[in-house]
């Protein structure tokens, strides 16, 4: 999966994306694009999205045809839509990270 921890200077682990082509981190998320292309996938099935920087999907989408995709940021948000964190769900998540001293 694309969505690793990378240590930062200070120590901290910090979320990113990494592509699942080049394996770089996509640093600027709106540059980058989830794909959620399952045909033939059954109700119930597991599936996991992939995740492509703006160069690799470019050569992707030459040699390839349409697909269901979005981009990261996008992702993220259907993400959190989908799994239905309230408001105060998030602002309460955002105070116990700001009074853990390690993020």
């Amino acid at each position: 999966m694309a969505l690793i921890f990378q240590v930062d200077d200070q120590g901290h682990p910090r979320p990113k994306v990494r592509c699942d082509s080049c394996g770089g981190i996509i640093e600027n998320y709106a540059d980058g694009v989830a794909l959620l292309d399952t045909p033939g996938t059954a109700p119930e099935a597991i599936t996991e999205p992939i995740f492509h920087c703006l160069g690799c999907e470019e050569k992707i989408q030459k040699t390839s045809g349409p697909r269901a995709s979005m981009p990261i940021d996008h992702f993220m948000l259907y993400v959190l839509n989908n799994i239905q964190l309230t408001p105060k769900a998030l602002e309460t998540a955002r105070q116990k990270m700001k009074a853990t001293s390690d993020f």
